[in-house]
């Protein structure tokens, strides 16, 4: 009965020991395994997809992991992109409204912060109603990955349509704006 007792000791050690015994992989090891066969723009973002377009358009990747709802995590992927595009925008839409501010100070007094105020948010509206999905990849961590581009031409198209904004301003942003994607394109780059 020892014997017995002895042996089954024996065999239940020796299993725990194998047990403890397996590697445990780690962050660094799983990492490259998630990005495996990732296209370029999910590590390098836009400029890797489109290569140097001239800052004809404005990107950002977002991503989220699948759950039981393909839709859902979609829908969240595409929202952090769009959140990454704003976020870029808004500092740029901040930096054109600013230069704009000192351009017209001398000559138009009843240009007020408050009517600058409503055009970055308008700007911000119209920005999102001209992106769209432009590709998506599925991790073999089942993590999705969408690339969501603004079209510069759309966003100029709706900046014209933009009722509450004078003439003068609207101009302005118009013609500012190829030139500021095109510099926030080459900032991307060195980034």
């Amino acid at each position: 009965m020892i014997r017995i007792f002895l042996a089954a000791t024996a065999v239940v050690t020796v299993a725990a020991m194998a047990g403890c015994g397996a590697r445990e992989i780690t962050p660094d090891e799983q990492l490259p395994n998630q990005f495996a066969g990732a296209p370029e723009w999910v590590l390098q973002g836009c400029s890797a997809y489109w290569g140097d377009d001239g800052g004809a358009r404005v990107c950002g990747v977002g991503d989220a992991k699948i759950g039981p709802s393909m839709s859902i995590a979609r829908t969240k992927a595409t929202s952090r992109a769009r959140t990454e595009i704003s976020r870029t925008l808004e500092t740029k839409v901040k930096n054109m409204v600013r230069d704009f501010q000192e351009q017209v100070a001398d000559g138009e007094p009843g240009m007020t912060a408050e009517q600058f105020s409503s055009t970055t948010v308008s700007l911000s509206k119209a920005t999102l109603n001209g992106t769209s999905v432009q590709q998506t990849w599925v991790s073999p961590a089942s993590q999705l990955y969408i690339l969501v581009a603004l079209d510069v031409e759309a966003f100029e198209n709706s900046v014209r349509e933009m009722d509450e904004m004078s003439q003068k301003l609207r101009t302005f942003i118009e013609s500012r704006a190829k030139k500021s994607f095109a510099e926030l394109d080459e900032e991307m780059e060195e980034y």
